[in-house]
């Protein structure tokens, strides 16, 4: 088979020879020739197929990129590709429409990573658009480790401004139970919280705010009570005194909630209690108890009176109907029933409840008056023998005055 393949080639060669020479060994083929010989002379017709193959590679080459161009430009501008084809990768948006959420950035996070989290809890239509707009503005070595609440509903661009803005330092500033609306408001203006004490005070007094525990209020009551004692974070200078009088309304509404009050109703067998009773009971509770374990058995002396319709007789209520600055609760120097005998808010001379809370009750009062202690005690004097913030209870007012007499001094 070897000969017969040097034989064919040798026959070809002689063949394209002209008038029958053999040509010279190592010459080119005669289709190498002929070729060469047609540039040569300009007059041979061009190799059609090889500039259609060109051409269309050419205008392949055009519709891909422009394709390429327009959807990355697309995609920068918050255009989204038609619905089709985009049905199997737009995430179910996991945060409702208009939400706030807390979305975290770990330090080490790439670009990419917040851009697919972005996208799987539907804050972003795609992780890929998000990314290549981090870069295209140049802030991917931009965006900061932290916590941030973002909107559902922001842009790409809202959202990189807040992941890349200098980051702001908040504060954080503590509003104690047992305290009074005005000791609030100078709590915070002493506070390096930058938020007005003033605006804060009024809006505590006089707001009109709708949330479903504040509904049985009566008119023009203010939220004393209602602003939840806690420590709170506020960013000076940003968050504003109607911010925080929602973050704390927001917080008793956590507590509070309506099946908070369907139990109470249903342990302390008081069918027609309402929220404002259960707080107003709660305010007194945590001026009165000292011990903790306490606080079940003075709820259930105040709730076992107003169940039976007898007065409460809570010096505290006193002290907050004569409060002035200064002395939001000075001590009572002579006979409480002689002390501001015209307020409401003087439980000696009135019968049932004052007109609303005296302070802000933290959980564990709000949670005493809740779910009471189980007794049938109505009276309590403070135990000066012992002297150790504990009290004396008593079932019967002639029990109560032989407490009185050996344990309480001046």
């Amino acid at each position: 088979m070897g000969d017969g393949g040097r034989t064919a080639r040798s026959g070809a060669s002689r063949t394209d020879a002209p008038h029958g020479a053999s040509p010279a060994r190592g010459a080119p083929p005669s289709w190498m020739r002929n070729r060469a010989g047609s540039r040569a002379r300009g007059n041979s017709a061009p190799d059609r197929g090889a500039g259609v193959r060109i051409g269309i590679a050419l205008v392949a080459l055009l519709v891909v990129g422009g394709f390429a161009f327009r959807t990355i430009l697309g995609e920068l501008a918050g255009f989204a590709p038609p619905r089709a084809a985009v049905a199997t990768t737009v995430p179910v948006p996991t945060v409702a429409p208009g939400a706030t959420v807390a979305f975290m950035i770990e330090k080490g996070d790439s670009t990419t990573a917040v851009s697919e989290r972005l996208a799987a809890i539907g804050l972003v239509d795609s992780a890929r658009a998000f990314r290549l707009l981090v870069i295209w503005r140049g802030a991917e070595d931009r965006l900061r480790a932290g916590t941030f609440p973002v909107r559902q509903g922001m842009t790409m661009d809202q959202l990189i401004e807040v992941f890349a803005a200098p980051q702001v330092r908040d504060v954080s500033i503590t509003f104690i139970e047992g305290r009074r609306l005005e000791e609030h408001a100078e709590v915070l203006g002493l506070s390096s919280a930058n938020v007005e004490a003033g605006r804060f005070l009024a809006l505590a007094r006089d707001g009109s705010f709708m949330y479903e525990f504040l509904q049985g209020r009566p008119a023009r009551t203010s939220l004393e009570g209602y602003l939840f004692p806690d420590t709170y974070r506020v960013v000076p200078g940003t968050t504003t005194a109607d911010q925080l009088v929602h973050m704390m309304l927001k917080r008793f509404g956590e507590v509070a909630t309506p099946k908070f009050l369907e139990d109470a109703r249903r342990v302390t067998r008081l069918s027609e209690l309402t929220m404002h009773q259960l707080v107003t009971v709660a305010s007194i509770v945590e001026r009165e108890a000292v011990l903790p374990d306490e606080r079940g058995r003075i709820a259930a002396a105040y709730l076992n009176r107003f169940r039976d319709g007898e007065g409460l007789f809570a010096d505290p209520t006193v002290q907050y109907a004569v409060g002035r600055a200064g002395a939001w609760w000075a001590p009572m120097r002579a006979a409480p029933r002689t002390i501001a005998p015209e307020s409401p808010y003087n439980t000696y001379v009135v019968t049932g409840l004052p007109p609303g809370p005296i302070c802000s009750p933290g959980e564990a009062s709000l949670r005493a008056v809740a779910g009471p202690a189980d007794t049938s005690e109505k009276y309590f004097v403070r135990n000066d023998v012992k002297n150790d913030g504990s009290h004396v209870f008593a079932t019967t007012l002639r029990e109560h005055e032989a407490n009185r007499a050996r344990y309480q001094r001046g």
